[in-house]
């Protein structure tokens, strides 16, 4: 099962959702701005995805562009804090299947993902 976390207005989490619908693989999408995360819970998705805090920051946010010197200087547990309190920080879409994760919308990764969970 590939599970899908994305924010409803982002261009590059349509085109990820329509490439999966349009693939009849079965998948979870949950909009992380509407659905917040709990701090357990987005540690717990990243834990079982093998990836940092630092994976899926988002240095494009508008966040992150007007404090960078002081986003880089937080501790991994205190920059959890701020993407839960900030969702703009994480990296969107974060895809996530048996076999891999995809963080953006990078239409080759997508499809090598959805080939390893149709097996």
């Amino acid at each position: 099962m590939i599970n899908t976390y994305v924010y409803s207005s982002c261009t590059s989490c349509k085109k990820t959702e329509s490439v999966l619908s349009e693939s009849g693989i079965g998948f979870t999408s949950r909009d992380f701005f509407r659905n917040r995360f709990t701090r357990d819970e987005l540690s717990s998705i990243l834990i079982e995805a093998g990836l940092s805090v630092s994976d899926v920051l988002s240095k494009r946010s508008k966040v992150y562009q007007s404090r960078p010197a002081e986003i880089d200087g937080l501790s991994d547990g205190a920059l959890l804090d701020l993407i839960v309190e900030e969702p703009t920080l994480l990296r969107r879409p974060l895809v996530i299947g048996d076999g891999g994760v995809v963080i953006g919308h990078i239409p080759k990764q997508l499809e090598s993902l959805i080939a390893v969970n149709r097996n």
